[in-house]
């Protein structure tokens, strides 16, 4: 935004003159000529604190000249920009409608109101005031883009790819236009797509920072992690302090396969940048609930106040494993604070927040809001529930608002952020082996740091009898997405069907009902040795209870790696087929053999690639044993933590209060 409003602050004698002035006396000439140097003073003052990027500075400055000449439309747009700069989008407002009413056809003012209400997620204002400025000046670039952008955000998402097209075809120089298409690309899963519209930005701006980072997104999720990491880094030396490319850096260095990912040298020194970055510009809090120092006050009750933080309060698969837990936490020791970043309510988030005594939506807000805001609520525990993972607030987290801040569940690695102290792991995901992988301290529950929820009752999720009862061979299968599908994964699969030659292989994911995600899979199996009459691919379920019963067509799934399954695991154990894991040295890859060791599957992991295939083929011969295993597994399983919430919930408050007491205890050392 700053390029196009350069010059509104740099230029124009005209605006900068101020409105005309009626002079009837030598007197009142000189207060006038007085008055109009002291605008301009303050006019130049504001301007070269713009050219500097003191934006601050600029809004003091701009403040004073509008305080001489508050009729001016130029200084209250001058100094609208120079507050939205600040993301103080709701200061704005009031400067920049004044700036329209007193000049009604200015295209620019109408644009950076649409754009505060934008930015603070009030879309349907947004919309129609880019609307007003493309009718002032149809050739506003900026109001069509953004045009596009609320209406995606808003649920429109037809009209937003029409407004976008038009603005490729109108202004066929534009990088942002073909930049915001691919992400309309990445949203309709046409990532081929949408890495060739990021070409063709790349081709008008090569240093555009958010395409490269945007291609390392795209390229992750299509099972090129190399790749995706070189375009994150790219990214990155663009723009040394983008915070996003290192969460995108760090993701898909998760998926890298080789030597571990979690405890390479290079993973750990690059989340501590992130949080070296992210603690620049914080300020973190360092007393909470009125006290200096800590935290403890022993006049305080002994109810816990905790915070969760998450984009993944919905269907999703934080939202399932959280499903199970939140009601069955004590109320009496707990009282849970949900902030999500959630953009959009859905039947999972409408349940969820009768489990909450307070919900507060954070997306659009600045992170000093959000912290100020957490801190205000008197948090005692703050959890992250994101990690480097989409919707993240982890920068929020770097300004300390709670004293005690906990990662868990939806991210498998350190986060590198100084403010986090703890990560919930368990005893076989963290043996004190891997533990040096982690900025934060890894505190383990006795058995498991996951607990699924059991799906609905369903006529067609009843545990179905293995398929090689009724095919005559075995069905190996697996319903990761493509971006855990790795070449190492499918050359293990390979050697398992070669050894099995009657087997076949079933493989299930949303990138799997197109063209380039079955091309790719196919490929690679076929360098390998495999035919493409003993794979079956099959695209995204129309439901999550279809899904489901997709497992009754595979007698056994083969976990991936180096990133195994979660949910998808607890998914197919309650549908009573086993999962086979290889285990690696880091929590990321350890986690397969915490599940299933949980599950009492333990025989069930690989602690070799040889044994892998070893352990397969040993188990597809066995199909009289899968069909006994198959029918009491359901069983089995929910009678452990893995899926009885009732015996994990216990666990996790003991943790909370345990870690707690810990950090209070060192406060007052």
């Amino acid at each position: 935004m700053f390029s196009r409003f350069k010059n509104i602050l740099t230029s124009g004698a005209k605006a900068a003159e101020g409105p005309a002035v009626e002079v009837r006396s030598g007197d009142e000439a000189n207060s006038a000529a007085a008055a109009k140097n002291t605008y301009r003073h303050w006019m130049q003052l504001g301007r070269v604190a713009v050219s500097s990027g003191d934006f601050a500075g600029a809004a003091e400055y701009f403040g004073q000249a509008q305080a001489g000449q508050p009729l001016d439309p130029a200084v209250r747009l001058a100094l609208g920009f120079a507050l939205m700069e600040q993301m103080r989008y709701v200061e704005a407002r009031p400067h920049l409608s004044r700036a329209m009413f007193l000049d009604p056809k200015n295209a620019d003012a109408c644009y950076l109101l649409g754009k505060s209400f934008l930015e603070t997620r009030h879309f349907s204002d947004a919309i129609e005031h880019f609307h007003e400025a493309l009718a002032l000046n149809p050739e506003f670039e900026f109001a069509l883009r953004d045009l596009g952008r609320a209406l995606f955000a808003s649920g429109h998402k037809d009209h937003a790819r029409r407004v976008v097209i038009q603005g490729v075809v109108q202004f066929p120089a534009s990088a942002d236009l073909y930049y915001y298409l691919g992400n309309l690309y990445v949203d309709d899963r046409q990532l081929e797509d949408a890495i060739e519209s990021y070409g063709k930005a790349l081709a008008i701006q090569p240093d555009y920072a958010e395409v490269h980072d945007n291609i390392s997104h795209a390229l992750v999720d299509l099972g090129r992690p190399e790749q995706a990491v070189a375009s994150a880094r790219r990214a990155l030396e663009l723009r040394p302090d983008y915070i996003a490319a290192y969460n995108n850096l760090l993701w898909a260095r998760l998926f890298l396969t080789g030597a571990s990912t979690a405890i390479c040298p290079t993973y750990l020194t690059e989340a501590r940048d992130f949080g070296a970055k992210a603690r620049a510009i914080a300020k973190p809090f360092t007393s909470w609930h009125g006290n200096s120092g800590m935290l403890v006050d022993t006049a305080r009750p002994r109810r816990l106040r905790v915070g969760l933080v998450s984009g993944d309060l919905r269907v999703h698969a934080v939202g399932f494993l959280l499903e199970g837990i939140l009601p069955k936490l004590n109320a009496a020791k707990l009282e849970l604070v949900a902030y999500s970043m959630n953009p959009h309510d859905d039947e999972l988030t409408e349940r969820m927040k009768g489990w909450f005594a307070q919900w507060a939506e954070i997306a659009g807000r600045s992170d000093e809001e959000v912290a100020c805001k957490i801190h205000a609520d008197g948090i005692d525990i703050l959890i992250d529930l994101a990690g480097h993972t989409a919707h993240n607030r982890l920068t929020v987290f770097a300004w300390k608002p709670a004293p005690v801040q906990v990662s868990w569940l939806g991210y498998l690695a350190s986060t590198g952020v100084p403010g986090i102290d703890y990560v919930l792991a368990d005893p076989v995901s963290a043996p004190p082996s891997v533990r040096d992988q982690f900025t934060e301290e890894v505190w383990c529950l006795p058995e498991t740091f996951n607990c699924f929820t059991p799906p609905t009752a369903d006529s067609r999720l009843a545990v179905a009898p293995p398929p090689a009862l009724r095919n005559g061979y075995l069905s190996f299968g697996s319903f990761q997405r493509m971006n855990k599908i790795s070449d190492t994964a499918l050359s293990l699969w390979a050697q398992i069907l070669l050894r099995l030659p009657t087997a076949v292989l079933r493989l299930q994911n949303a990138q799997l009902g197109a063209a380039p995600g079955r091309k790719r899979v196919l490929e690679a199996l076929s360098g390998f040795g495999i035919a493409a009459d003993r794979v079956i691919l099959v695209g995204e379920s129309p439901s999550r209870e279809d899904y489901l019963a997709a497992y009754a067509q595979v007698d056994i799934v083969l976990d991936t790696y180096p990133y195994p399954g979660v949910t998808t695991t607890g998914e197919a154990l309650w549908m009573g087929v086993p999962t086979l894991t290889l285990g690696g040295d880091s929590l990321l890859r350890r986690i397969g053999a915490s599940l299933l060791t949980c599950a009492g599957l333990a025989h069930w992991v690989a602690w070799s690639e040889d044994a892998y295939v070893a352990l397969a083929v040993e188990k597809g011969s066995d199909v009289d044993g899968l069909a006994r295993l198959r029918m009491r597994l359901r069983q089995q399983v929910s009678e452990t933590p893995l899926f009885d919430a009732g015996q994990f919930a216990p666990q996790l408050e003991q943790a909370l209060f345990a870690m707690w007491h810990s950090k209070a205890e060192r406060a007052t050392r």
